[in-house]
């Protein structure tokens, strides 16, 4: 069992769902447990701040167990936050409070404040972003499930927002994906016209899109998906197939490079990252990097 230092619950006070309940309730069953140990509730003020908390706070203490109630967006600038302060002791752990809680629905099996009280740390894999230009600095961005560039996370933004059946979610799937064009990447000398391009760290997202029947978020490997721009009819039939068993056309890398042929946004989490025209995007997997709480 691991011994916290302290134990920081970030939470939105503006946010849509229960976030700042969650976390006064987290908080609350947490006391009798560890009474001796500092258990706060720290609010978020603006974008990225929980980021910056989570590097100040993984920064000044030996071993902090970090919670983030929110969705997958939040965690996800917690999780860059303990990336950027560089202490593999800082614990992180997500209690879903967001319409994306596509992690926690794929990693957690019981209540977060049980498994925090049980102490048990488990190592995952992260997905390190980096991309660079001829006139841009290198830019790193970590990602807990997924990175997405076209069609899918779009669909993924939408269908978090909604809960639906799997009809109504399909439904939803051909409405959103009529207004989009495909994009192009450079991969390997070779120029490709694209829908969609997917790394994912979990094996599914947005409740119902299935990447592979399995869930490896520990092997040092991701799921990459490439939905080559096609017919509109067979893109259908590829995402239906997603919302209603798994894709089954994945591969696994544990790196993939292009070059972004215009300016393009690019999805981490749900948390949106631009990539300049003629970037090279480095996609990796960083092998156990983050420590955490499931």
């Amino acid at each position: 069992m691991v011994n916290y230092s302290r134990i920081s619950i970030i939470y939105n006070p503006n946010s849509t769902g229960n976030s700042k309940a969650m976390a006064a309730e987290l908080q609350k069953s947490l006391r009798p447990k560890f009474p001796d140990l500092k258990i706060e509730r720290i609010p978020t003020k603006y974008v990225g701040h929980a980021r910056e908390l989570a590097c100040q706070i993984a920064k000044s203490a030996k071993c902090p167990l970090i919670v983030s109630s929110s969705g997958d967006g939040g965690y996800n600038e917690v999780v860059n936050g303990v990336m950027d302060a560089g202490n593999p002791s800082a614990i992180t752990a997500v209690l879903p409070a967001g319409n994306a809680n596509d992690h926690s629905r794929t990693m957690q099996d019981n209540p977060l404040s049980v498994e925090i009280k049980k102490g048990i740390v488990t190592q995952i894999d992260l997905i390190k972003v980096t991309a660079k230009g001829p006139k841009l600095e290198p830019v790193t961005r970590y990602a807990h499930s997924y990175v997405g560039l076209g069609l899918t996370p779009v669909i993924a933004t939408e269908l978090n927002k909604h809960t639906l059946n799997a009809f109504k979610e399909i439904l939803l799937v051909l409405k959103t994906f009529r207004k989009y064009r495909p994009f192009r990447i450079k991969h390997k000398g070779k120029v490709f016209r694209l829908d969609s391009l997917l790394f994912g760290n979990i094996n599914q997202m947005a409740k119902v899109l299935t990447l592979a029947p399995e869930n490896r978020p520990d092997d040092g490997k991701f799921e990459v998906v490439t939905f080559p721009s096609s017919h509109k009819r067979k893109l259908v039939k590829k995402l239906v197939k997603a919302a209603v068993s798994n894709l089954n056309t994945t591969r696994r890398e544990t790196s993939y490079v292009f070059i972004a042929i215009r300016k393009m946004p690019m999805q981490l989490d749900g948390e949106v990252m631009e990539l300049k025209g003629g970037s090279e995007v480095t996609v990796e997997s960083a092998h156990k990097a983050l420590a955490t709480i499931i």
